[in-house]
């Protein structure tokens, strides 16, 4: 699992940060660690937004809650080691 970043705008470790499923989400299989496809990360500023988004796929609500918020994508963090 990635850790608590919001996939929309970056903010890290919102003690009211949450997970949102969205339509495309799938599991893991058992056994397989990692972070499943549809599922996100979001700041307690951007959860709402996210939840209402929920029924479409993760790349689309995040492309329309950019579109509605004017937020750009996160800056990507330079490779670690």
């Amino acid at each position: 699992m990635r850790p608590p970043i919001c996939d929309l705008c970056g903010a890290r470790f919102d003690p009211d940060a949450a997970t949102v499923r969205f339509a495309d989400y799938e599991p893991l299989p058992d056994g397989l660690v990692g972070h499943p496809r549809g599922l996100a990360w979001f700041c307690g500023r951007h959860l709402d937004a996210a939840q209402r988004l929920s029924d479409l796929p993760e790349a689309e609500a995040l492309k329309r809650m950019r579109e509605e918020s004017h937020t750009p994508p996160p800056a990507a963090e330079p490779p670690r080691g």
